[in-house]
């Protein structure tokens, strides 16, 4: 199973975006992620063409499962 923490962040121009993280810590915490997400803003890290992030929107670990074909 793969584990991959997703973070929406709002753009100034109103739109979304998404950043992904391939296998988080297994006990990552609500906290830490809107800690680390809050930083990314404040110190404008990331630029989207002109746009910056502007607030993280949500925030969710996804989970897939893969199985191989026969």
């Amino acid at each position: 199973m793969k584990t991959t923490l997703v973070m929406n962040f709002k753009l100034d121009n109103g739109k979304i975006t998404t950043i992904s993280i391939t296998s988080p810590r297994a006990d990552l915490t609500e906290a830490e992620v809107k800690e680390v997400a809050n930083a990314m803003v404040a110190k404008d890290v990331f630029h989207i063409g002109s746009n910056h992030l502007e607030a993280l929107d949500r925030a969710f670990i996804r989970t897939v499962e893969e199985t191989p074909l026969p």
